[in-house]
């Protein structure tokens, strides 16, 4: 296999579940993803399918550093992208996209 463009290593969001109002206490934490790993070679294509809720958004919010990872490691040709910051990451943005699949345009009600 070729050498990865996009490797992805134990990748963890977790939403922290906090009580009270001058003094936040965490008292749990909401665990959207949990220890996602895969690696995307050149001319390769990733769908990531599951039902709603199971972190699929969060996954790809976390790839363009929409989001921050609470643990794991994100490389985009042998960079760490969860470190970049201003041009740096603008400049990696450029080459990741995400598409959104609209589930009302890709049914076609004619097709039975």
């Amino acid at each position: 296999m070729a050498e990865p463009i996009l490797e992805v290593r134990g990748l963890v969001k977790h939403y922290p579940l906090t009580r009270g109002i001058l003094f936040r206490k965490q008292i749990g934490a909401v665990k959207a993803v949990d220890g996602v790993s895969f690696g995307l070679a050149a001319g390769e294509t990733l769908g990531i399918v599951g039902e709603s809720g199971c972190g699929k958004s969060t996954v790809a919010k976390m790839l363009v550093n929409l989001e921050r990872p609470t643990a794991g490691a994100i490389s985009y040709k042998g960079q760490d992208i969860t470190k970049l910051s201003g041009r740096a990451l603008k400049a990696v943005r450029r080459n990741i996209q995400m598409v959104f699949q609209d589930p009302y345009t890709s049914l076609n009600p004619r097709m039975t």
